[in-house]
């Protein structure tokens, strides 16, 4: 045997055990209490103002929220139930969570939740048609007509408008278009809303 393959044994022997021991020693990339699932019932069976600070929503809204996509098809996969891939979708646009921050919290790969991200944000953009539409011009509001403060003067009243700014994150090479007075990068949404507080139009 020459001195070369002498060398390549020796260096093939040294792999193998240098794998060997980092196995042994590996520390879990996912280290938190609670699995993706032990988390998501924590949070429906928690404390109702915990849910509303973390997910944004009281849990009736999120209910039929989760009913809404549903019906829309999204299903529960092998991994991930609806109610988990939503609360994932909501803590990322809710608190601006990374994918990979997300995935360390839930148990689940990088790319599962990006998955899952984009599947349900889709799903949710596929729910305007049915959320926003126009009012009912023909009937005056109640909070109109059964209060005299307001009957007859706002009798032809539709809506109000407002807007507002939400933080977004942008390209860098886009980013001038995109910063506002208070310096950071954001997106001006207006809308139009009835006296019932129903939604008819939304403007980018």
């Amino acid at each position: 045997m020459d001195p070369d393959e002498e060398l390549a044994i020796i260096i093939l022997v040294m792999d193998y055990f240098y794998r060997k021991i980092r196995a042994a020693t590996r520390v879990p990339r996912h280290v938190s209490n609670f699995s993706g699932h032990e988390r998501m019932m924590d949070l429906l069976h928690g404390n109702d103002r915990r849910f509303v600070d973390i997910l944004r929503m009281p849990k009736s809204c999120f209910s039929r929220l989760c009913g809404l996509l549903q019906q829309n098809g999204v299903r529960n996969t092998r991994s991930l139930s609806v109610e988990e891939q939503v609360m994932m979708f909501l803590l990322i646009v809710g608190h601006g969570d990374s994918t990979q921050r997300s995935g360390y919290e839930w148990h689940h790969s990088t790319e599962t939740v990006s998955r899952h991200f984009n599947n349900i944000c889709s799903r949710i953009v596929g729910l305007a048609p049915q959320l926003i539409g126009p009012p009912d011009f023909d009937n005056i509001p109640p909070l109109i007509a059964n209060n005299s403060r307001y009957f007859p003067y706002f009798r032809d009243c539709i809506g109000a408008i407002d807007g507002t700014h939400i933080p977004c994150i942008i390209d860098a090479h886009l980013q001038a278009a995109y910063r506002n007075r208070k310096r950071y990068t954001s997106q001006n949404l207006g809308g139009k809303d009835q006296f019932m507080m129903h939604e008819f139009y939304e403007r980018r």
